[in-house]
């Protein structure tokens, strides 16, 4: 179990690294693991809590989408349209303290789907109303294109959410003092 009566900046750290390394191929290019962020900002809500850490995150992400953009990463997606993602982040975070006030367990597996629906919504929103568009559409048009890559946003965020749990939960069992070891 991690503990939330005192910061844990090893937890911080590896969350930061997580996103920023996943997060800078994560725009189509198929050579690195898909982007970490949603689970990330998730987990951070869930374990760190501390309010004023968001606005630390949503940096590093924007830092880490230069650097990509540096390398060659296309900015299709980075137009007004990037500062919808403030509350779609924001959303994931909130869950993740939502759920951590009311005692993880179970809640977990219903927060994440949705707050992914959200975060998926919110961003995509933006992109409809910001985004210079390819051709015009309407609303209902544009929710029928996009909707089709909710489920690998989906899929990333619960895969990288479950691992991140179950790692914890490995280094948590090992760290327990175990009642057969010898003193």
């Amino acid at each position: 179990m991690i503990r939330t009566d005192r910061f844990n900046w090893p937890l911080a750290l590896g969350l930061a690294l997580a996103m920023f390394v996943t997060r800078i191929g994560h725009f189509g290019e198929y050579g690195g693991p898909p982007d970490a962020s949603w689970a990330v900002f998730f987990l951070a809500g869930l374990w760190l809590r501390e309010a004023r850490l968001f606005p630390a995150f949503f940096a590093l992400a924007w830092v880490a989408d230069l650097v990509a953009f540096g390398l060659g990463t296309p900015t299709l997606c980075y137009s007004p349209a990037y500062l919808f993602l403030i509350p779609a982040y924001g959303l994931l975070w909130w869950a993740g303290q939502a759920v951590a006030k009311a005692g993880a367990g179970w809640r977990i597996a219903l927060a994440v789907p949705v707050a992914a629906v959200g975060c998926f919504a919110l961003a995509n929103l933006g992109m409809y109303l910001l985004a210079p568009p390819a051709a015009p559409t309407s609303l209902a048009a544009f929710a029928t294109q996009v909707s089709g890559w909710f489920p690998g946003y989906l899929l990333t965020m619960a895969v990288y959410t479950a691992g991140a749990l179950a790692l914890v939960a490995v280094v948590a069992a090992i760290r327990r003092p175990s009642a057969t070891r010898s003193v």
